[in-house]
């Protein structure tokens, strides 16, 4: 217990199920490997028994080296722990899906022996075979919905087969009566919070003088609350309460007492109310578009049950499944009460990282698979970055009240281990605004030094001021590549400065402080692209770099030239893929040129290829020369062929060996 602050203890001994909201490095991996070591040694139960579900396979591995260190150093006698943890089944939420498909296999008709396709697999796999499927379907379906709206709407339903499932087979009917349920139940929601009540009492205990501005405003505000109550006028009450301002009434019309009182009253309440109304739930519509989808949702409803039995069919047949045919399936499995029971038996605990990244189909999985055992879930919905793939943070809101409606508790870590405090309350006071309600302090574990005191840990800096510019000097704005070159200069600046005045950092290996050094420092940006630019400016101050975590090989400069080539080798008319080509290092034709020749054309909307092929230019003539020969190896040739060649007759690799980040370049 030594080694977890008090917040982690009160998480990983809790003796009922437990919802942690996690800030940032505020050591959760570890706290989680205490609490699964906690159930082995306290609570007497076997690694076959606790089922610990993380977000990637990475997470998994660590958590699972992490549980198996603690237990030979706090369990060294326990040789079985050790060996049952080989088989404890500590994965992703995909692998757990995996399992119940394989042990159940025969009552849901997959075959034993499936493959699972990895997410980029199958995307593609997806994209070709949905194009088959569309050729199969009735022409009557094309006359109601056109092809490329039928081919983008069935796309966006297969990405999310659980959600699309529900809402087709509910259909549109009902939807004007379930809009108001959404809105009666947002109306419960509100007024059955304790927030309403205490409020009510704050604004009926006291009060101003007849005529100040906040004397109205809680007038109006507990005649809306009535109405409310009553259900009626909803929109013109939520819009009062929504609508409160607190920065009106005269000091000399109140006790202070009771003015104090009434803001926050009315404070609270307009927080509260927020919350329900920032879900939709009031802003929901019966409109034009929807009788749209009235229309033609029958069409619609008919291609996607056909498209999906023949891809079903398709992937039994190849013994394929993707990861939300993994869900689906296992959720198949689980609506079996024998199966039900086999689980409910055998796993007693589950442990669920990330859990603000779950999607509506896994929580449903985990909603089933939970309902007899304790439950652990950590998360924080600020840091959910994968909506693009479903995920849905109400998720976690609906798992933290099931678990405190039994009798569960909730824990808070906010001491980071991260950082020291200088910096935790810079961004504290920061974010604090931005993220509102949902922000949460975080406290650091490590005091800053005399010598941080007085540094200033963030700083905004802007290229140019465009905004004073006038409308007549537009065409004097920058670039975006030439602001890259100047931030890329000023980093470069910045960094050889730091690493000549020998800047303090804390080491977190020795404990100690020790003098900057290249390897300490991160530089991190949005997209991939502008890190070229930086690294060459680096490089040009002696600065060593290396681009590291986050890439895509085919995004870099080497897999965009080797592209741009093949482009053009299969459609010559490509003239986007000729210009990149002649002006990378494949034959480094410089833009001046390539301006000359296009003032040259003969026809405005002449191609490229056209006009350089026939051109007289010097400098052309060995590129053509090799675009030709390219063109007819390309025929009989693999790409990777065709490029192995493109290399021996240009030189490529010997060009960029002479670039900075060569070795980076080459490796590419």
């Amino acid at each position: 217990m030594s080694n977890l602050t008090p917040e982690q203890q009160a998480a990983a001994y809790a003796r009922c199920s437990v919802v942690i909201t996690a800030g940032a490095g505020t050591g959760k991996t570890h706290m989680l490997a205490q609490r699964y070591l906690y159930y082995l040694r306290d609570r007497g139960l076997s690694p076959l028994e606790i089922v610990a579900v993380t977000f990637t396979e990475k997470a998994a591995t660590e958590l699972r080296s992490r549980i198996r260190m603690l237990v030979s150093q706090e369990l060294p006698e326990r040789l079985d722990l050790i060996a049952e943890l080989e088989a404890a089944q500590i994965s992703t939420i995909h692998a757990l899906s995996a399992r119940v498909c394989q042990e159940h296999f025969q009552e849901i008709a997959i075959p034993a022996d499936f493959q699972v396709l990895d997410d980029l697999e199958g995307r593609v796999w997806l994209n070709d075979a949905l194009q088959q499927a569309l050729t199969g379907l009735s022409p009557e379906v094309f006359k109601v919905i056109p092809y490329s709206l039928l081919q983008d709407v069935l796309t966006k339903l297969l990405d999310d087969p659980y959600t699309a499932n529900l809402a087709l087979r509910r259909g549109i009917g009902d939807w004007e009566k379930l809009i108001a349920e959404a809105r009666t139940q947002g109306v419960k929601t509100i007024i059955g919070d304790r927030v309403w009540h205490s409020s009510r009492e704050k604004l009926e205990g006291h009060r101003g003088k007849e005529g100040d501005k906040l004397e109205a405003i809680r007038v109006a505000v507990l005649e809306a609350m009535a109405d409310l109550e009553k259900e009626k006028n909803i929109d013109r009450a939520i819009a009062t309460i929504d609508g409160i301002n607190l920065r009106v009434g005269s000091k000399k019309n109140w006790h202070e007492s009771d003015r104090q009182a009434v803001k926050d009253g009315l404070r609270d309440l307009r927080e509260s109310v927020r919350k329900v109304t920032s879900q939709g739930l009031f802003d929901l519509a019966f409109g034009d578009a929807d009788e749209r989808l009235k229309l033609i949702l029958p069409a619609l409803s008919e291609a996607y049950w056909e498209v999906t039995n023949y891809l079903n069919r398709l992937k039994l047949q190849r013994k394929i499944l993707t990861f939300s045919d993994l869900e689906l399936y296992a959720l198949q499995a689980l609506q079996e009460s024998s199966a039900r029971d086999y689980y409910y038996r055998r796993w007693q605990v589950f442990l669920v990282d990330e859990f603000q990244d779950t999607n509506p189909t896994q929580a449903e999985l985990l909603n089933i698979l939970t309902a007899r055992a304790e439950l652990t879930i950590v998360g924080d919905i600020k840091q959910s970055i994968y909506g693009f793939r479903r995920a849905d943070i109400r998720v976690f809101q609906q798992f933290r009240d099931r678990i405190l409606k039994n009798k569960g508790k909730e824990v808070i870590l906010s001491t980071s281990f991260r950082t020291h405090k200088n910096l935790i309350d810079r961004c504290n006071q920061i974010f604090a605004p931005l993220l509102a309600e949902h922000h949460q302090d975080l406290n650091a574990v490590r005091q800053s030094t005399s010598k941080q005191s007085s540094d200033n840990y963030l700083q905004v800096l802007v290229v140019g001021d465009p905004l004073k510019q006038k409308e007549s000097e537009e065409s004097t704005k920058p670039s975006k590549a030439q602001r890259q070159r100047v931030e890329a200069h000023h980093l470069a600046e910045k960094i050889a400065r730091m690493l000549q005045q020998e800047i303090p950092v804390f080491d977190k290996e020795t404990q100690q402080i020790r003098a900057i050094e290249p390897r300490d420092i991160a530089i991190l940006t949005r997209t991939w692209q502008p890190l070229e630019t930086y690294g060459e400016a680096l490089a040009a101050r002696g600065i060593p770099v290396i681009a590291a975590g986050g890439g895509n090989l085919l995004a870099t400069r080497e897999a965009k030239d080797a592209t741009a080539l093949l482009r053009f080798l299969a459609n010559t008319r490509d003239d986007i893929a000729l210009v990149a080509v002649l002006r990378s290092p494949f034959f480094a034709i410089s833009d001046r040129l390539l301006f000359q020749i296009r003032t040259s054309f003969k026809r405005e909307d002449g191609c490229w290829w056209d006009e350089v092929a026939r051109s007289q230019v010097a400098e052309l003539q060995a590129p053509v020369k090799v675009l030709q020969q390219l063109l007819k190896f390309g025929q009989s040739e693999m790409p990777s062929r065709v490029l192995q060649l493109a290399d021996r007759l240009t030189g490529y690799t010997a060009v960029i060996a002479n670039l900075a980040g060569a070795e980076r370049r080459l490796a590419d």
